[in-house]
């Protein structure tokens, strides 16, 4: 069963305030193979969900961005069915590389927020992160206390 390691927030940075103002969002699930979601926030309907290389979780998760988000290609998604959006994610998986991504990202107002909890994959790639041109956050588990079903005992584990 895939469970929840990471959600990610898209939007702009609050330049009053710092924090975001998210538009979007992302849930990486994990399990056997991971997935990740991409969501409105507005009403929460789930754009696309695909199954990424695991050695390229931040790449993909920037990919999205930038296929769903910033290309505008998200306001033609009401008309189109679920064939024809994996479609135009693999075209433009083939035609773009991440050179031009982060190229583009430089052209826009963009914030992007990774809520990371322990166990995430991503936790093995936070230097990718610091790759991209664009304003970002990242939160990683400081501790964590939880109940551990094997042993009967809670646990609380600092990181």
């Amino acid at each position: 069963m895939a469970t929840i390691t990471a959600f990610i927030l898209i939007g702009t940075a609050d330049q009053n305030h710092s924090g975001i103002i998210p538009t979007h969002y992302i849930a990486l699930y994990e399990g056997d193979h991971p997935s990740l979601s991409l969501y409105k926030f507005d009403n929460s309907k789930e754009i696309i969900r695909i199954k990424p290389a695991v050695e390229k979780l931040v790449d993909n998760i920037y990919l999205l961005i930038h296929t769903f988000i910033l290309k505008a290609e998200v306001n033609s998604i009401n008309t189109l069915n679920g064939k024809e959006i994996h479609n135009l994610y693999n075209d433009r998986r083939k035609k773009i590389t991440y050179e031009q991504i982060m190229e583009n990202l430089k052209t826009y107002d963009l914030k992007v927020v990774f809520n990371i909890l322990a166990g995430s994959t991503l936790l093995n790639q936070l230097d990718r992160i610091k790759d991209y041109p664009n304003d970002f956050e990242v939160t990683t588990p400081e501790f964590r206390k939880e109940y551990n079903n094997r042993t009967g005992k809670v646990e609380f584990i600092e990181f």
